[in-house]
């Protein structure tokens, strides 16, 4: 009887896990510019931007992480958000997908069901986009 529990068990565990994943297309969302502005801000990646994509993106969007299972279906290979660097590298993305100001929120990533930030968390991350390029070389 044990070793019938046993296998219930096994079994229901290795269905949980590989195909069964269904990956969205990308593309989901609003996916309009935000229109931030720095405005003075104090925001930095330091300060703000680091802390914001540990605590939602780079579970997912992170050069560490590879296959669709471990990403959560983000695509390998782009979107990775783990130094600012990559972040600068992809910045439209990020504030068409994530961030918020006054000419939208954008609130497309990250997916239901996991932790999301707040509207002024969002709004905070247009700013400090908006900041990170006011620094970029013209």
């Amino acid at each position: 009887m044990r070793s019938t529990w046993l296998l219930v068990f096994l079994g229901v565990g290795l269905n949980a896990c590989g195909d069964d994943l269904n990956c969205p297309e990308e593309g989901g969302g609003q996916k309009a510019v935000t229109g931030s502005t720095c405005n003075g801000s104090t925001l930095t990646y330091e300060n703000f931007g680091k802390q914001f994509m540990e605590t939602y993106c780079t579970r997912c969007h992170s050069s560490t992480l590879n296959g669709d299972e471990a990403r959560e279906c983000a695509p390998s290979g782009k979107h990775n958000y783990d130094t600012l660097a990559k972040i600068l590298g992809d910045i439209d993305h990020v504030d068409r997908y994530a961030a918020a100001g006054p000419s939208s929120i954008n609130d497309a990533m990250p997916p239901k069901g996991f932790a999301t930030p707040s509207e002024q968390e969002r709004r905070d991350l247009g700013t400090w986009l908006a900041c990170e390029l006011d620094k970029l070389p013209q």
